[in-house]
C-alpha cells in the first residue's frame, strides 16, 4: 500500500469514525484501550515465563539461581492480572453470578443491572483511588523488593493505571443501563 492510498485509508477511517454515534466511538475507544493494555499483561507474562524458565535452566545447568526471579515474577504477576483486567471486562469474561437474578422480572432485572454496574463503578473507583495513594505511600517509604530492592512504587502506580479503563467501561455500562431502564 503506497502513502496515498494509505492517507485515503485513513481519512476514510477518521469519517466512518465521525460518523458512528457518541457510544459506538467509546466502546471503539474503550476496545483499543483494552487491547493495549492486554498486550502490556501478555508481555508482562512472557517476561515472567522467561524469567522462571531462565532460573529453573540456571539452577539444574549451572547449579546458580537468579537470586531475583521470584522478585521479578511476583511484581510481574501483579501486572498481568491488573492490565488483563480491561480486556478481561470487556469480553465478558469477569464473574457474574446470574442464577438469581434470570428468575427476577424483566423490571427487577434492569433495576439490578443497574445497581450492580454501580457497585462495580464505585469498587474500581475505590482501586484506583487506593492504589494511587498506597503506590504514594510507597514511594515516600521507599518501599522495595525483599532479595533485589526493586521498587514497588511505579509497579503500583502501573496498576492503578490498569483499573482506569475498568472505571470507564463500568461508567458507559452505568449509562446503558440506566438508559434502558426508562
Amino acid at each position: 500500500m503506497n502513502g496515498a492510498e494509505r492517507s485515503d485509508k485513513a481519512a476514510v477511517d477518521e469519517t466512518t469514525t465521525r460518523s458512528l454515534p457518541q457510544s459506538e466511538r467509546m466502546d471503539r475507544v474503550l476496545k483499543t484501550v483494552g487491547n493495549w493494555f492486554n498486550w502490556v499483561a501478555l508481555a508482562a507474562l512472557l517476561a515472567m515465563f522467561a524469567v522462571i524458565t531462565l532460573d529453573i535452566l540456571s539452577s539444574k545447568i549451572l547449579n546458580r539461581p537468579i537470586t531475583a526471579s521470584v522478585d521479578i515474577a511476583s511484581l510481574l504477576a501483579a501486572i498481568v492480572a491488573a492490565f488483563a483486567v480491561s480486556q478481561t471486562i470487556l469480553a465478558g469474561r469477569h464473574i457474574e453470578v446470574e442464577f438469581i437474578v434470570v428468575l427476577l422480572p424483566q423490571g427487577a432485572r434492569k433495576a439490578f443491572n443497574v445497581f450492580a454496574s454501580i457497585l462495580s463503578l464505585l469498587f474500581f473507583l475505590l482501586l484506583v483511588w487506593r492504589s494511587f495513594l498506597y503506590a504514594r505511600d510507597l514511594q515516600v517509604v521507599g518501599e522495595a523488593s525483599l532479595t533485589q530492592h526493586i521498587p514497588i512504587a511505579p509497579i503500583m502506580y502501573g496498576i492503578g493505571i490498569a483499573f482506569i479503563p475498568a472505571v470507564v467501561i463500568y461508567a458507559a455500562q452505568v449509562y446503558r443501563d440506566v438508559k434502558e431502564v426508562r
